[in-house]
């Protein structure tokens, strides 16, 4: 039986239930790591078997396109580029497209629009992959009985990058003109992710630190930074949560 650190379940309840996020960076790196080290068997399992899931349905619909090749002494041929980005014997190749022939223009005709021709082409596709990408092995037993545990660490391992932004963010501090004719010190949070009452992924997110008529250090250096940094994160911590649709 694999031992799991109980703080994980906590973590997922908090980010399943859009709560704040209480752990500051240092403990989050230390978890995160500490756990992935102890429980790599059961995470690779849980990953093979959910790229298999992601293999066999993107082959039931193949990006790809379609194109005629000349030959001098012979039919044109009928390519197909695929997109790949699933093992093939048992590894991920730098290749992302893949050439597979799929006829002649003698058998297909020359119109590689057509949903008839289409439909062969996904066949072939299929049929290719299946023989040339073979599923990842998983032990089924070991998947069931940690599927709650690894569908958490791989919600967490999804947010991993967006809940660093929060508890270690990068910022730069401006000084920025209002209408009451005084500057604004204003620091901007290095973003990208979503955020409440903004449209989109913003790249940046300023939060308000105060007026230049009170503050008479200099902002922008990188002691100014440090003292500021703390309540940055109370700021993100209160006023954004975690989108896990």
């Amino acid at each position: 039986m694999i031992q799991i650190p109980i703080y994980f379940k906590r973590r997922f309840n908090q980010i399943i239930n859009s709560q704040q996020f209480e752990s500051d960076y240092e403990t989050f790196i230390k978890e995160y790591n500490s756990f992935y080290n102890n429980c790599r068997e059961v995470i690779d399992n849980y990953d093979n078997y959910k790229l298999n899931v992601d293999r066999n349905n993107y082959l039931e619909n193949p990006h790809f396109t379609l194109h005629i090749v000349k030959n001098r002494n012979t039919y044109d041929s009928i390519i197909a580029q695929v997109k790949w980005e699933f093992p093939i014997n048992n590894k991920i190749k730098k290749l992302k497209y893949h050439s597979i022939f799929i006829g002649t223009s003698k058998q297909l005709g020359l119109d590689i629009e057509s949903q008839s021709v289409l439909d062969i082409a996904k066949g072939t596709i299929k049929e290719y992959f299946n023989e040339k990408s073979l599923p990842l092995p998983v032990d089924y037993d070991m998947l069931n009985e940690y599927l709650g545990l690894t569908e958490t660490f791989d919600l967490i391992r999804s947010k991993r990058k967006e809940i660093i932004a929060r508890l270690n963010p990068e910022f730069y501090m401006s000084k920025n003109k209002t209408k009451s004719n005084y500057k604004a010190i204003v620091a901007n949070i290095k973003w990208g992710f979503p955020y409440p009452g903004r449209s989109g992924c913003p790249r940046y997110i300023p939060v308000y630190i105060g007026s230049e008529k009170d503050i008479t250090d200099d902002v922008k250096t990188d002691k100014y930074k440090q003292i500021i940094k703390p309540k940055v994160i109370e700021y993100l911590k209160l006023n954004s949560f975690f989108d896990v649709v």
